[in-house]
């Protein structure tokens, strides 16, 4: 383990889903009676119109790396990742979504601290390590955008570019009665029709021994929760059963397992 184990594991904890299966969102809009309360209210606003905006460009995000694009964190952010990726008893896996994540920031078109150089360089480092890796076909992807960008003189920064997006349609959220506890990374699994990419992330961690019993189980309960969504056009009843029982099986001393077979009963019960 490394040094100053108890903050760094917290800290590590947080480069792949660990903030997204807290259930952090973007920050609620703001009322102020007082005087300046407009203009803070307008300063929330701003960030969700940037978070939204950061989203749409790449939902690959995961939602620490939006919040350290709103709040203007991306260094602090790098950090954190590569802690992870230098954690000797991470998986590989872990390893390579954190350089993947750190490109991500590097490369958003809305993030002010935004360096293609440099999320060049992480996705150039990616593709020699992790070779092999799940996530090749996006590492390409990526590069030949950064590719193509360098081949266009004509550039917006990112405050150009926030003025010329459809702020209502970035704020408009759906009204979907979705479960009390999916994470709102899960619930863009499920209307953005990412299950897939989801369920890659949430494996990810699961995979990672490292990795508390109790945040390996909530990733396998958040793809439960996925697969027996209603509003989930991909939903698998029998995938679901399958997730929530290998909680009961291997992680059957968590609080986890408790709401395991909760639902468990009640995918049961709909047979």
């Amino acid at each position: 383990m490394l040094p100053d184990q108890g903050y760094r594991m917290i800290r590590v904890a947080l480069i792949v889903v660990a903030i997204a299966l807290s259930g952090c969102a973007a920050t609620t809009p703001l009322i102020v009676a007082e005087a300046g309360g407009h203009q803070i209210a307008r300063k929330d606003e701003d960030r969700k119109v940037r978070a939204a905006a950061a989203l749409k460009e790449e939902p690959d995000l995961l939602t620490y790396s939006v919040d350290a694009i709103v709040r203007g964190k991306t260094e602090e952010a790098v950090a954190t990742y590569m802690k992870g990726y230098s954690a000797p008893d991470y998986s590989q896996n872990m390893k390579s979504l954190a350089l993947y994540q750190v490109a991500l920031l590097y490369m958003n078109r809305y993030n002010d601290q935004r360096d293609d150089d440099k999320a060049r360089a992480y996705l150039q480092q990616h593709s020699i390590e992790f070779p092999a890796s799940r996530l090749k076909p996006r590492i390409d992807k990526r590069l030949s955008i950064l590719n193509q960008r360098a081949q266009d003189p004509v550039d917006l920064s990112a405050k150009q570019l926030l003025k010329r997006v459809d702020r209502k349609q970035l704020l408009l959220q759906q009204d979907i009665p979705f479960d009390a506890q999916l994470t709102p990374m899960s619930e863009r699994a499920i209307t953005q029709e990412r299950v897939a990419d989801a369920e890659t992330v949430y494996l990810i961690l699961y995979d990672n021994k490292a990795s508390s019993a109790h945040m390996r189980a909530k990733a396998l309960y958040q793809l439960g929760l996925i697969y027996m969504s209603p509003y989930n056009r991909h939903g698998n009843n029998d995938k679901a059963l399958a997730y929530f029982r290998k909680i009961s099986q291997e992680f059957p001393d968590t609080e986890i397992a408790q709401q395991a077979s909760k639902r468990i009963n009640t995918l049961i019960n709909r047979q």
